[in-house]
């Protein structure tokens, strides 16, 4: 089976968010007929909301102007998300495309099997997927303040977020690996509401796991191996 592949690119969040929701319009309306992936980072701090979520709920406004990071709304759900130092993937997909896609639940797993085969390949051992996620605190939480089902964690440490839309056959699903140790004290606690701060003895990366300085390329480079080999395609570059 062949699948769509963008190029990795850094590139604004509005540009993000509106590319995804394009690729998936595409799709449903028979635009397009195959799954695509594609990779990307931001071109600066930006925190994502999911897509039933306002910013004066779940963050701080006066924090992001003040550190001039990005917000954008998703077109998936979850919560919300700081992209820093981060690299995201989405796929969009019909679920009659592969076996895996059949359910929200199905999805989540095998995307999530593929990620800890993408770290594995960098060194990195993963913690068996949680069949059951933590309780949350309060609908307030950051992404990173809780573990839901099938997330990979290292040493139980949280290293990925993910999120999902289903609409009739078709699905978006938004993930984002932590790669680079880099959210300060500002990052982890003056962002959110008061009593959700970040704890960073339960978050790590890429960089903390391996203790060494990661190369992006080579990271999405062993991202698309593990897609390719766990869902038995091949990419039609673009």
């Amino acid at each position: 089976m062949h699948w769509r592949y963008l190029p990795f690119g850094t590139f604004t969040g509005e540009h993000n968010m509106s590319l995804d929701r394009q690729l998936l319009d595409d799709l449903q309306s028979g635009k397009s007929e195959t799954p695509t992936l594609r990779f990307y980072c931001w071109d600066r701090p930006t925190i994502s909301l999911g897509t039933n979520q306002t910013a004066e709920e779940v963050v701080i406004p006066d924090q992001i102007q003040r550190l001039n990071y990005g917000l954008v709304t998703r077109p998936t759900g979850g919560r919300a998300l700081l992209h820093k130092g981060d690299i995201c993937y989405a796929i969009i997909a019909n679920r009659k495309s592969h076996p895996a896609f059949f359910s929200l639940t199905s999805t989540y797993r095998a995307i999530a099997q593929s990620i800890a085969a993408m770290l594995a390949s960098l060194g990195i051992n993963t913690t068996e997927l949680p069949q059951t996620g933590t309780p949350a605190r309060s609908n307030l939480n950051p992404c990173f303040a809780m573990l839901n089902p099938f997330e990979v964690t290292v040493r139980g440490r949280k290293i990925c977020g993910s999120a999902q839309f289903r609409t009739g056959d078709f699905f978006l699903q938004h993930g984002s690996v932590r790669i680079f140790d880099n959210w300060n004290e500002s990052d982890l606690c003056s962002l959110w509401p008061e009593g959700h701060r970040l704890d960073s003895s339960q978050i790590t990366s890429i960089e903390l796991e391996t203790q060494s300085r990661p190369v992006i390329n080579d990271v999405v480079s062993a991202f698309e191996r593990a897609i390719r080999d766990s869902f038995a395609v091949s990419f039609d570059d673009e």
